[in-house]
């Protein structure tokens, strides 16, 4: 499905300080982290290969006649707001094989939790346009996709200081990624227990 990379990432919980000291350094139109002095680069190839997602060159189908998805519009009970988490977590609990039900659950439940967090309990029944043909799945830019959000949800929360949905996984994992093969130097006038491993 062009996402194996995503079910070998190793992190507990995100550190909320770290997160948000991170996003005050992003430069939003000039795509960069600067790091103490250093500009880390913020682009669909970092958050690709970051995030273990692969850029398959098909763009995103998120528009078309609900009627082409309604077996999983159905199948997922989704509402005028979207598809529930928790009917996705229950529908992953109970399955036994890797069908092409299995596989479309699990893209909405990464996109949900992982890539590009909408905020809420729902996430929107427009995506299954480009899951619906399973075979096609790992052909779409996700990263591509999953990188724009992650910038418009950035931008939206420094423009307009309302919650900060974005792949927020992407930032912290740049940034220690920066510091252990990048040898940026850390900013000593951060707080290690921002940082630290809990």
């Amino acid at each position: 499905m062009g996402m194996g990379s995503v079910l070998e990432l190793n992190s507990s919980r995100l550190k909320r300080k770290l997160c948000g000291w991170l996003v005050d350094k992003i430069d939003v139109c000039r795509h960069i982290l600067v790091l103490n002095g250093n500009e880390v680069e913020l682009s669909a190839n970092s958050f690709g290969h970051v995030m273990g997602l692969i850029d398959g060159g098909m763009p995103l189908r998120l528009e078309g006649d609900i009627k082409e998805v309604e077996s999983y519009v159905q199948m997922f009970s989704a509402s005028s707001r979207g598809i529930n988490i928790m009917k996705l977590v229950e529908m992953l609990s109970n399955s036994t094989v890797a069908d092409d039900r299995f596989k479309v659950t699990f893209m909405l439940f990464t996109l949900y939790t992982v890539l590009c967090p909408p905020g809420g309990v729902h996430i929107s029944c427009n995506f299954l346009f480009s899951l619906k043909d399973v075979n096609c799945i790992q052909k779409r830019s996700w990263a591509t996709f999953c990188f724009h959000k992650f910038l418009e949800g950035i931008t939206r929360y420094k423009e307009e200081k309302l919650a900060l949905g974005s792949c927020l996984l992407y930032l912290e994992m740049l940034y220690f990624n920066s510091i252990v093969y990048e040898k940026v130097q850390r900013d000593r006038s951060v707080s290690p227990g921002l940082v630290e491993r809990r």
